[in-house]
């Protein structure tokens, strides 16, 4: 479960953004809330902004932090490491950018957090509260500077196999450096970023298959499809390598164009799947019903978003994760939307306590009897220095019987566009 995600100096957000899951004390929604310990945490919060006033930056922001735990140990010495600091502002531009965030796996909270320019990691520590207080895994400062208050022999071994453009927290946890790896494994295996949907919804799916999950995913889906209202009786995968497509001249050299004649990489490409969904509708006919098969593009956008959702949540749901999305109303109705989010506060759905935090543009979720106070969030940029500022609806103490849509839409809360005359 996370706690919260802090972050400075990373693309429209030259301050530091302080994003929060903690419930304050309201006692609005008490039953929806995940209580682990003290901690009181809320299992889905909304992101509203105008566009352009950087929630997706947000979303981005986590995204980064997630593809860097994944791809340090890649890293040649002297390679790029790819944030992008804020570029309004030559200090920013030439300052570290920072990221922290705390969350609790397996009972035991853990706070993390690194700072890194393009060329290197600044500052990086990790603290562990095995009980109420914390206690210092490493501390990294000043890049080559390492800290230690346990296991300082294997930590100061380890260390050697750091480079300057690498995270020490992968290093150590790759050297499987016990107390390290849980948090790698939080970071890479339950936070979860859909930006680009397709290639999570690939991912889940070649999941589902090499698990032999393909029964019990449809049954979820099914579930999910029906309770929308979206009239699809049943449906069938078919699962096809690309190399199994036939041995067009024109595709393998397109194939070979694409990977750059690199044939490790023609290899992987030629042996990934493509899927093919065919859907089946009863037509009830005057008195006969007849079941039609359609293929999946040729049911509605909604449809084909609510089947690229459902191997997420499968997972996000089965595994307790952590889902961050950026649009969630993107091709669906707002009644729809409503229900994914509802979703994650069903307790019969949600058995693991995963936790949702998206953006939209879908002001029918701006609404007290779905959401706590605090659960609402925007984010406003000014125009003039480029800045993007995040607040919680919470700062403004709104009454519980307020309309907060028509508040929002009327500019009480800011987060909206300004739109000129002629």
């Amino acid at each position: 479960m996370i706690i919260d995600f802090k972050f400075k100096n990373y693309l429209s957000f030259a301050d530091e953004c302080c994003f929060t899951m903690l419930a304050n004390k309201d006692k609005s929604h008490e039953d929806d809330l995940i209580v682990e310990g003290k901690e009181r945490l809320s299992k889905a919060r909304i992101i509203y902004g105008a566009n352009a006033s950087g929630k997706s930056s947000f979303i981005k922001a986590m995204l980064f932090v997630s593809t860097f735990i994944a791809r340090s140990n890649t890293l040649l010495d002297k390679m790029p490491i790819g944030v992008i600091p804020f570029k309004f502002c030559d200090d920013c531009f030439n300052n570290p950018t920072e990221f922290s965030t705390t969350f609790i796996k397996d009972s035991i909270k853990y706070a993390y957090k690194f700072s890194c320019t393009k060329e290197k990691v600044i500052d990086e520590r990790l603290d562990a509260y095995y009980t109420a207080k914390p206690t210092m895994i490493f501390n990294r400062t000043n890049t080559n500077n390492y800290e230690f208050n346990q296991d300082s022999k294997i930590l100061n071994e380890l260390k050697e196999h750091n480079l300057e453009n690498k995270l020490f927290l992968v290093t150590s946890a790759s050297w499987n450096y016990n107390k390290t790896k849980p948090v790698v494994d939080y970071l890479l295996n339950t936070i979860m970023v859909a930006i680009n949907i397709d290639v999570l919804w690939k991912n889940c799916l070649d999941r589902i298959y090499a698990n032999n999950e393909i029964e019990e995913y449809k049954e979820f889906c099914l579930r999910i499809l029906n309770n929308a209202d979206i009239s699809i009786s049943d449906f069938k995968m078919e699962s096809k390598k690309v190399k199994d497509f036939g041995n067009n001249e024109t595709i393998q050299e397109l194939l070979r164009i694409a990977t750059k004649g690199n044939e490790e990489v023609l290899s992987v490409v030629e042996n990934s799947n493509i899927y093919n969904f065919i859907t089946f509708h009863n037509v009830k006919n005057e008195e006969n019903t007849k079941k039609y098969s359609l293929n999946l593009n040729e049911e509605s956008f909604g449809t084909v978003q609510m089947f690229k959702y459902s191997p997420l949540l499968y997972y996000v749901f089965k595994e307790g994760r952590v889902l961050f999305i950026d649009e969630i109303d993107k091709s669906l109705h707002p009644l729809m939307v409503e229900y994914l989010v509802k979703m994650f506060y069903d307790k019969n759905i949600n058995t693991g306590n995963a936790q949702l935090i998206a953006n939209t543009h879908d002001t029918n979720l701006l609404n007290l009897d779905i959401f706590r106070r605090d659960d609402i969030w925007f984010t406003e940029r000014d125009y003039e220095s480029g800045k993007t500022e995040m607040y919680s609806l919470a700062d403004f103490s709104p009454r519980k019987s307020e309309n907060i849509e028509k508040a929002y839409l009327l500019g009480r809360f800011g987060a909206i566009p300004f739109i000129k005359g002629e």
